[in-house]
């Protein structure tokens, strides 16, 4: 029963195997498949039972806002090309606020529409755009309150188009859908792709190299690896053009804007995540070594519901706690080393994830060289996970 990956982008980010052996017998199955960016990647956020794209659309239409004065401003955005972070701190800047609170990070290279909280703005605006190169972001103003707001993030909707470039394996994407709907649709939650940067993915990477105090390092891959473009303002751009400073006392320095604070600790999560990711892939192996694959999933789900998220005060026991030290060994660090003290005593405590995700509420449509696929995930799971799962291709192709 074969379930691992050869695709070299999987076994870099800690993605060794697929939930499900393929159903079809000595049939190698390569999808030669596309999803159009953006427009083919659509994802809303469910906020206290509602849709942020229906909540949306209804402001455009002509809706009144409930209240636009107050500490706490919120906005829904229509987000494409453009990641989360960047575009709050863009948001806050040009209505002047003391911070932002987001409800997750959203792809870049997707259409989003999301939650962005502003809070003590100096002017507030209901609507503004903002554009540059291929990004675009409408901001509409749904409420304003005194206090901070009560919402409630339940789930992330998808709707996602793929595209395929031979008829014939239409029949095959067929019975990967039935496969799936046969267990439920439940998937290994892994970290999906846009945690690590898809098309760069060297996060977790950096995260690496900031938990070995290696800073040299951190930098010669940070800047070796860089995009083609820069903003001026990003950490990176800040950090290559000062690469001959005291490299620790610049981190500590910089360390102390909101932003970049937020960026540095998203490389070490990044870490964390792929840490995971290997954990993950590594027990459901182990399982599979002596279980059949309900047998397997009975005892993830009774057994090893929460996996650990690796950190400074990460605790385990039994057989997870021997895959996780062979994890921690494999990658030369412990525990402890999840407190950075050259970065103010910071530490990373960890946390536990849930091992399984279950995609709900799935509708598909299969047309003549495309399928339209809708469901919701639970937030922190990753749609293109389940893309992986169902097509069993280069995650290129549809990343």
């Amino acid at each position: 029963m074969n379930i691992t990956t050869s695709y070299a982008l999987d076994i870099l980010l800690g993605l060794y195997v697929y939930t499900y052996p393929i159903p079809l017998s000595n049939v190698s199955i390569d999808f030669n498949v596309k999803v159009p960016r953006p427009q083919g990647f659509i994802v809303s956020e469910i906020i206290n039972t509602a849709c942020t794209k229906d909540i949306y659309e209804k402001l455009v239409e002509g809706g009144e806002q409930e209240r636009v004065a107050g500490t706490y401003c919120v906005f829904i955005v229509n987000k494409t090309n453009i990641d989360t972070l960047t575009l709050a701190q863009k948001m806050r800047s040009k209505l002047y606020c003391r911070d932002f609170e987001i409800m997750g990070l959203k792809e870049a290279h997707a259409i989003a529409y999301q939650i962005i909280v502003l809070i003590s703005c100096k002017k507030i605006e209901k609507k503004f755009s903002l554009s540059s190169k291929n990004a675009r972001v409408d901001a509409i103003l749904w409420f304003c309150s005194n206090e901070e707001p009560d919402l409630i993030h339940s789930a992330n909707k998808f709707h996602i188009t793929i595209l395929f470039k031979n008829n014939d394996l239409l029949p095959h994407f067929e019975t990967m859908l039935k496969l799936l709907n046969s267990h439920e649709w439940y998937v290994l939650n892994f970290f999906g792709y846009q945690r690590f940067g898809s098309r760069r993915p060297i996060t977790h990477i950096l995260g690496k190299h900031m938990i070995k105090g290696d800073l040299q390092e951190f930098l010669n891959t940070l800047c070796h690896f860089t995009s083609t473009y820069r903003n001026p303002n990003t950490l990176e751009r800040i950090l290559c053009k000062n690469i001959k400073s005291d490299l620790e006392e610049f981190l500590k320095s910089i360390a102390n804007e909101p932003l970049y604070r937020r960026m540095l600790r998203l490389f070490v999560n990044a870490y964390q995540s792929y840490l995971f990711n290997k954990l993950l892939s590594l027990t459901w192996l182990k399982l599979l070594d002596s279980l059949s694959i309900k047998e397997a999933f009975k005892k993830l789900k009774n057994d090893y519901r929460y996996l650990p998220l690796p950190g400074y005060s990460t605790k385990a026991d039994g057989v997870i706690a021997r895959i996780l030290d062979d994890v921690l060994s494999s990658e030369g660090i412990k525990t402890n080393s999840f407190c950075l003290k050259w970065l103010k005593n910071t530490c990373f405590y960890g946390d536990y994830r849930e091992a399984l995700t279950r995609a709900s509420e799935v509708n598909y449509f299969i047309e003549k060289d495309r399928v339209t696929i809708t469901f919701l995930l639970s937030p922190g799971a990753y749609a293109t996970i389940v893309l992986r799962e169902l097509l069993r291709c280069n995650p290129l192709l549809y990343t």
